[in-house]
């Protein structure tokens, strides 16, 4: 678990600084998990940032959710090239 988090941790650090962010927002099935939260604390603050941590109600896993509103897109003819993708 350690290690695992450890690398969320860095893969969002570096995001942050792509992106130009200071805040984080903690979601998702693991988002729950409160070593997990705590580690994200730890570097937003030495970021000069802000972790956001939600409770039980928003930390559920929606892989599930995000793939069914894809397929209710493409299905609806709603497409997207991966040049004109943003993420934020």
């Amino acid at each position: 678990q350690e290690t695992v988090f450890a690398m969320l941790v860095e893969i969002t650090e570096r995001t942050m600084a792509h992106c130009g962010q200071s805040d984080v927002l903690v979601v998702g099935g693991v988002g729950c998990n409160v070593r997990l939260q705590e580690m994200m604390s730890a570097m937003v603050a030495e970021r000069g940032g802000r972790a956001f941590c939600t409770d039980e109600r928003f930390c559920i896993d929606n892989g599930a959710m995000i793939a069914w509103t894809g397929l209710l897109q493409f299905q609806h003819g709603q497409t997207v090239t991966v040049s004109e993708a943003d993420c934020t």
